[in-house]
């Protein structure tokens, strides 16, 4: 879900360490959809009490998107990759030993977008981003191959 209403970021990089974290204008436009939402169910209300259902859907999800956080912390000293999600204000934590990681991965898929992942060696890949071009997502890829010392994977051929 992350990958179609956020953008992950670098936040601050060292030699040993590499953080990263949703941009701010995901939560301007989630802020954004919010108030649109109730601007538009506060027209809708003159109207009908039913026709308020939609805007205030909207504004239900843009509330989830601008309080959505997440936070991803590659840290080669202490060994782990450290996931924090925040949805709604529910906090979800994890923390990854980097030896269970196995690449970092951009790939076009099937729908002509790109696609960045971490893949690990049991489990499902975790996934960093979504875009539109390769670049952005292999700047990222190349930051945490660095960084946690991973190998990069890049395939940028046409899905089939």
């Amino acid at each position: 879900m992350v990958g179609l209403v956020g953008t992950l970021r670098v936040r601050r990089r060292s030699s040993r360490r590499l953080e990263l974290a949703l941009t701010r204008t995901t939560h301007v436009a989630g802020w954004t959809a919010t108030m649109a939402g109730v601007a538009c169910a506060i027209v809708a209300a003159r109207w009908s009490g039913w026709a308020v259902i939609v805007p205030l859907a909207l504004a239900v999800f843009g509330l989830l998107v601008a309080t959505m956080r997440q936070h991803l912390v590659f840290d080669r000293d202490d060994g782990v990759l450290r996931i924090e999600h925040r949805l709604a204000g529910i906090p979800s934590y994890s923390v990854i030993p980097l030896f269970h990681l196995k690449s970092v991965v951009v790939r076009s898929r099937p729908r002509g977008d790109f696609i960045a992942v971490v893949e690990r060696r049991v489990g499902e890949p975790i996934v960093l981003d979504t875009c539109d071009s390769p670049g952005p997502l292999y700047s990222l890829a190349q930051a945490i191959s660095e960084v946690a010392q991973l190998r990069l994977i890049y395939d940028a051929t046409a899905a089939s």
